[in-house]
Order: C-alpha cells, then sequence, then structure tokens
C-alpha cells in the first residue's frame, strides 16, 4: 500500500502531481482523445442540431410575428376605414332622416291649411246659405205684413195684382243689399 499524497509531499517537500510523469500524460491523453470522441459523436452533434433547429424555429417565429404584426395593422387600417365609411353612412341617413322629418311636417302644415280653408269654405257657404234663407223668409215675412197693412189701410181685401204691386213697392223701397252678401 502506498502513502498517502499528503504523507509524501511533507515528506519530500515535493507536490507529486506537479512532476512529469509520461505513462499517465500518454493515459490522460487517450482517455482525453476517447472522451473526445464520444463527446462529439453522441453529444455535440445532437446539441448542434437542436441549437440550430431551436434558432429556425426562433427564425420562423420572428418572422410569423412580424408578419402578424403586419396583417394586425392592415386590419385595423381596414378596421378604421369601415368605421369612417359607417360614420359617414349614419350621418347621411341622420341627415336624410332629417329631411324626411321637416318634407313630412311642411306636408302635414299644407295638409292642415288646406283642411282649414276647406272648413272656413265650407262654413262660408254654410252662412251664405242662411243668409239667403233668412232672406227669402223674412221677404215672405215682410210679404205678409204688406199685405196684412195694405187690407187694413184699405180697409178692403185687393187683388192680386194690387197685392203684386204693392209687394214689388215695398220690397225695391227697401234696402235688402245687406241681407245678400
Amino acid at each position: 500500500m502506498g502513502t498517502p499524497l499528503t504523507d509524501v509531499h511533507l515528506v519530500t517537500g515535493e507536490n507529486v502531481l506537479l512532476d512529469p510523469q509520461p505513462g499517465l500524460m500518454i493515459w490522460t491523453l487517450i482517455t482525453f482523445g476517447l472522451c473526445l470522441l464520444i463527446l462529439k459523436k453522441y453529444v455535440f452533434g445532437p446539441v448542434g442540431e437542436a441549437i440550430e433547429k431551436r434558432r429556425t424555429e426562433i427564425s420562423q417565429s420572428i418572422e410569423d410575428a412580424e408578419r402578424s404584426r403586419d396583417e394586425a395593422a392592415a386590419l385595423l387600417e381596414d378596421y378604421k376605414t369601415q368605421l369612417a365609411d359607417a360614420r359617414r353612412e349614419a350621418d347621411q341617413l341622420r341627415e336624410q332622416a332629417r329631411k324626411e322629418g321637416e318634407r313630412q311636417g311642411a306636408q302635414l302644415v299644407s295638409a292642415a291649411h288646406e283642411q282649414r280653408d276647406r272648413v272656413l269654405a265650407d262654413a262660408d257657404q254654410q252662412v251664405t246659405a242662411q243668409t239667403r234663407a233668412a232672406a227669402s223668409g223674412l221677404r215672405d215675412d215682410v210679404v205678409q205684413l204688406a199685405m196684412a197693412a195694405a187690407e187694413k189701410v184699405s180697409g178692403r181685401a185687393l187683388t192680386e195684382a194690387d197685392h203684386r204691386r204693392l209687394i214689388e213697392e215695398a220690397i225695391d223701397s227697401a234696402d235688402l243689399t245687406a241681407l245678400k252678401q
């Protein structure tokens, strides 16, 4: 059995690990080379491929994100355009409805004026007809009164011709023009 390194170091005052040993160096280089070949074949290749695949995926994701951002910007502009068109159309509809309301209001006012004019014309016709009827009734009453007065004044019954003559004289002398209007 050998002596521990710390004991050797304490005894000789030298560090055994720092002494060149050609056999150990060769085996260290062979072991390092084998490890390097194994790592290169089984580790570095797949890890490099995974890194390259991940780099490609990230690049593709960045391109997709930029394309999506551009599409979103285009959609936003399209939305803004559609919104402006919708507002313009709403303003046109509002203005058209206002004009239609004004037109219908004017029609209603015009119809009311026409109705008023018809009612006034009908009332005027009725007043005229009633005035004529009253004048005719008054004329008949005047004729009866005139005949009665003539009989009393003359004391005798008048003939038909006398009655007509007296009535016509009374009517001519009476001012009935105000009643004819």
